[in-house]
């Protein structure tokens, strides 16, 4: 082990992600559900009174997860999204890297930074609209957060064996799974599965602690509370109450399900190349302890399970499937790095490369649509009621990096918000 490499290795990948996301969120324009959130920020102080206020009300009346709490804090006015967000999303990377290792990563280790390569690089590339999902506060609040939370909840558990019992995990884990149960309905029972899964482990060693029992309550304790949220009946005009689970899997039917299934299959496609690699190094002996297997396994999984529960979801889209595409990939990384051996410089490089390129696809859309967005705002806040505002269009067309022009989707919602006569484009060039 080489230490000075080992800083080397983890400063080239952390520091350039890190301006990237610092400079994307601080370019990031308000954008579709976006615009509720300024509004209430407009209208309201933030004390713990308006938190409890609004979490209360989003829970009885809107979208009930912890997560939709999240995002209206995310838009709290001030430097702090650029500052929050891309920690927070680091963060995420660097749990998904702890549950492949087993252990948590060292930046002494260049072996623990190539790690962390392989599964930034395959995060970005694999999960869909990552623009948005690290670039437009409700998907980041939601699902990002969301899947933050599970992985805090998780991660004690993949590290039990490594870990001496301390008093306070008990009510740290109280307070982290009602978290991560609250977080998104499709999670819930993957996340619960393989904490069970690990808990029956440790039981069976003689290992078994107070806090791994807690934790499994009080994440099905948040998961319930979750599903039965009188919000649940509210949003989306109670889509959710119009067919059992059992109707909506029926009324997608089989070539509809399999598509559900068929849509992560395809967001997993850019690890193929690496998944060959690992099979072709594979025969040269490289192999894993056979619990350690199983454990990459049951992570791999546990993502198929999430997007499995969304066949019983009201609505689909690709922002769902970020929590199954980094549990496969949690999974799929702590095989490869045992496998790489001969192949590790030149899957580094194709990593590195796979990362860099989203890197410049996430600058050019956020500088291109930054300031154009910064100034609609202005414009929006600034004017008097009754106004008419003509805005900026965005030079940028919707894709996997930017989630594209809402004017027409949002338009009537933005005049009643902002108490406008009129809105329009700015005449296009």
């Amino acid at each position: 082990m080489n230490p000075g490499r080992g800083y080397l290795a983890w400063a080239l990948l952390v520091v350039p992600l890190w301006l990237v996301l610092v400079l994307c969120a601080h370019w990031e324009p308000v954008l579709v559900d976006g615009w509720g959130h300024v509004a209430w920020h407009r209208d309201h102080a933030i004390t713990l009174r308006t938190i409890y206020e609004n979490a209360k009300e989003i829970y009885q009346f809107e979208n009930p997860r912890l997560g939709q709490l999240a995002t209206l804090l995310l838009y709290a006015p001030g430097p702090y999204h650029a500052i929050v967000t891309p920690v927070l999303e680091l963060g995420v990377l660097a749990l998904l890297t702890t549950l492949a290792l087993g252990r948590w990563p060292s930046v002494r280790r260049p072996d623990d930074a190539f790690a962390a390569l392989l599964v930034s690089a395959l995060f970005v590339t694999c999960v869909p609209q990552i623009g948005a999902m690290w670039c437009y506060r409700p998907y980041t609040g939601n699902y990002v957060v969301g899947l933050a939370l599970d992985l805090v909840w998780l991660v004690p558990y993949r590290l039990a064996r490594a870990a001496p019992a301390r008093w306070w995990q008990l009510p740290a884990m109280l307070v982290a799974g009602v978290a991560a149960g609250l977080c998104n309905e499709h999670t819930g029972l993957a996340f619960l599965g393989l904490g069970l899964a690990a808990t029956i482990v440790a039981h069976r060693r003689g290992q078994l602690r107070g806090w791994m029992i807690v934790g499994l309550v009080a994440l099905a304790a948040g998961y319930v509370a979750l599903l039965t949220a009188p919000g649940q009946h509210v949003r989306y005009g109670g889509l959710a109450d119009q067919a059992g689970i059992v109707g909506r899997i029926v009324e997608r039917g089989v070539l509809g399900n399999l598509g559900v299934l068929g849509r992560l299959a395809l967001a997993l496609a850019p690890m193929l190349p690496l998944v060959i690699a690992g099979v072709v190094e594979r025969r040269r002996g490289a192999a894993l302890p056979i619990t350690e297997r199983w454990v990459l396994r049951a992570l791999a999984i546990a993502g198929l399970v999430c997007t499995l529960t969304l066949l019983a979801s009201p609505k689909l889209g690709p922002r769902l499937f970020v929590a199954s595409v980094a549990l496969v990939i949690a999974g799929t990384v702590g095989w490869l790095v045992v496998q790489l051996q001969r192949l590790r410089l030149a899957c580094a490089i194709v990593a590195a490369c796979a990362l860099l390129y989203v890197e410049v696809r996430l600058l050019a859309a956020y500088a291109a649509a930054g300031p154009p967005g910064a100034l609609r705002l202005a414009r929006i806040r600034e004017a008097a009621p009754g106004s008419k505002v003509t805005v900026p269009r965005y030079p940028v067309e919707p894709s996997r990096y930017f989630l594209g022009d809402d004017f027409a989707l949002k338009h009537d919602l933005i005049v009643d918000l902002f108490h406008l006569q009129a809105l329009a484009l700015e005449p296009a060039e």
